[in-house]
């Protein structure tokens, strides 16, 4: 498994409650993520348009759809091999 630092993003657009949530919660958690609005993107907002906030890994198979807590982030970064401390 890739122990390697990852690049995270999180997914959503501007004036998005839910995703003002999601990045709250990633604060909370010191986890450190790009933000990617992607009304910027016609690509993202075919794939997740209905789905944000969407949190990823660089890289990842597999991303997060909202919701998710505490709980669910930390299994998705066991999952990836990271550092399961946040």
């Amino acid at each position: 498994m890739d122990k390697q630092p990852r690049i995270f993003f999180l997914l959503g657009t501007d004036g998005c409650h839910l995703c003002e949530v999601a990045e709250t919660l990633l604060m909370q958690n010191n986890i450190e993520f790009q933000k990617i609005d992607i009304i910027e993107d016609e690509q993202l907002v075919s794939l997740y348009g209905d789905h944000i906030p969407v949190f990823i890994a660089e890289n990842a198979e597999q991303a997060l759809f909202w919701p998710f807590e505490q709980t669910q982030l930390k299994q998705y970064l066991i999952h990836y091999g990271i550092d399961s401390s946040y």
